[in-house]
């Protein structure tokens, strides 16, 4: 490791140094701090390139840490009271390592149902055993929300030996599990807390009701800084605490994550930082009771609402008119939400004070669209979370023999892939989860609307790769 050379100045500062003395690059990357242009690059991107640098040794590593970025790591740690690293690679890196620094290949690991697809995929290929955690189902929405502490204990009992708990929260509606009594319950198991709080950077503040999952005694805790917080895409933290093998864990982020990181990223992270650190008692305020009075405004247009455990994700249930017909709308006329459903619409509220004229901006468009909007001609439509067993196991399908079927053929088999409809992200059916029948009739209502699905060709013309159980 190269010596400490502690800095007078913030990460940003010194990015902002070293172009201002318009230094000769002989190095990569190869626009050459921004020279090999042409006039056909817009203005905006030709000022943002001298700041895409590399690891030169004024500007420290991120894998070897212990100049500028280890300062902003340090200032990172204190404002969250953890261990802190950034991640360049999203929270996907993040999930990744953390399984990887807790969960050996081979062994079983509890994971809430409704987990992003990084975390699926990070269980598949690590080789890990996930016990699945069905979390509670919203009443009138149909919305999944969290796990239960009952829940989990239910599955240690039923499936004991894991080596860690993986959660959501909060989830993408700004639902959040009960944290300090999971990890109270957890913490003489010797099972660690790992959460995606992909969608919870901002949460810090200690008079919110629930608080970041790291001021609440998880083990490790990935966020998303730029999901909500001014930072760049694929910006993103880890934090964790003592009981977490830390050199497992910086291999895993040295071998998941590129080994040339964006500086312009971590630069939008430094700031995404000093933004949240310079947030007043005041301004928390300001923003929380403006977020309050759009809520309110929305109501008194006549729209039903629902805010979870985080007060920047709102969610206008639009039943019985249609959603995705409501966001195309909303699209028209420049208003670009999160996310559509048949029956609902989520939006992302800004963490800065919302103006007065702004809100009355928004809701005279969202008012405005909904005029529009047709009522939904059948209940079939609405498409619930995917009813399975509080606790269940996924079938191992590595090296088992897979054939291609029809939909209707595939009802009762074993998946042999995963489908996802995006956004959200969280798998509808998974490999090596049985395929019911109502999995399939929302399969072919999203393919008759023409909803986004990752999912393979032959998906999108009800085929489906099935597992050949042979007895």
């Amino acid at each position: 490791m190269a010596p400490s050379r502690k800095n007078p100045f913030t990460f940003l500062e010194v990015l902002e140094q070293h172009v201002r003395e318009h230094r000769v690059s002989f190095h990569v990357p190869g626009h050459h701090n921004g020279t090999v242009i042409d006039e056909t690059l817009p203005s905006a991107f030709a000022k943002v390139m001298p700041y895409d640098l590399t690891e030169l040794a004024h500007l420290d590593d991120l894998h070897d840490a212990s100049g500028i970025i280890e300062q902003a790591e340090q200032s990172l740690s204190a404002l969250y009271a953890s261990n802190s690293k950034w991640l360049v690679n999203g929270s996907t890196v993040g999930n990744w390592s953390m399984l990887a620094a807790t969960v050996k290949r081979g062994e079983r690991v509890y994971v809430q149902r409704n987990s992003h697809k990084s975390v699926w995929n990070a269980i598949e290929w690590l080789g890990l055993k996930p016990i699945l955690l069905t979390p509670t189902i919203e009443r009138g929405t149909g919305i999944p929300t969290v796990v239960t502490q009952k829940t989990i204990e239910q599955a240690i009992q039923s499936y004991p030996g894991g080596k860690a708990v993986m959660l959501t929260s909060p989830t993408y509606y700004g639902d959040m599990a009960d944290i300090r009594t999971i990890s109270e319950y957890l913490s003489p198991l010797e099972i660690p807390l790992l959460v995606d709080e992909a969608h919870g950077a901002h949460l810090i503040h200690p008079q919110l009701p629930r608080r970041s999952a790291i001021f609440e005694g998880a083990s490790a805790v990935v966020q998303s800084a730029h999901k909500t917080l001014p930072a760049l895409t694929m910006g993103a933290w880890i934090h964790y605490k003592e009981d977490i093998n830390e050199t497992r864990l910086n291999h895993a982020l040295s071998s998941f994550q590129t080994s040339s990181p964006s500086y312009l990223i971590m630069a939008s992270l430094d700031y995404a930082r000093s933004y949240l650190e310079s947030l007043t008692d005041e301004v928390w305020s300001a923003i929380q009771k403006s977020h309050a009075h759009f809520v309110l405004d929305l109501k008194r247009a006549g729209f039903v609402v629902k805010v979870g455990d985080d007060f920047t994700k709102v969610t206008i249930l639009t039943y019985p008119k249609n959603g995705l017909i409501f966001s195309q709308h909303l699209a028209s006329i420049g208003i670009d939400i999160e996310l559509a459903a048949v029956d609902h619409v989520l939006l992302c509220l800004p963490l800065r004070e919302i103006k007065k004229q702004e809100i009355e901006h928004w809701i005279k468009l969202i008012k405005k669209a909904s005029t529009h909007v047709p009522i939904i001609e059948d209940d079939e439509t609405i498409f619930p979370f995917p009813q399975t067993e509080p606790i269940s196991e996924l079938c191992t399908v590595t090296d088992m023999r897979v054939q291609r079927v029809l939909f209707e053929q595939s009802i009762g088999s074993i998946s042999a892939e995963t489908v996802i409809p995006y956004p959200p992200g969280i798998p509808w059916i998974l490999k090596g989860e049985r395929i019911t029948k109502e999995k399939i009739r929302v399969l072919r209502e999203w393919i008759s609307l023409g909803r986004k699905l990752q999912a393979s060709k032959h998906v999108m013309i009800e085929q489906i790769d099935v597992i050949v159980e042979e007895f």
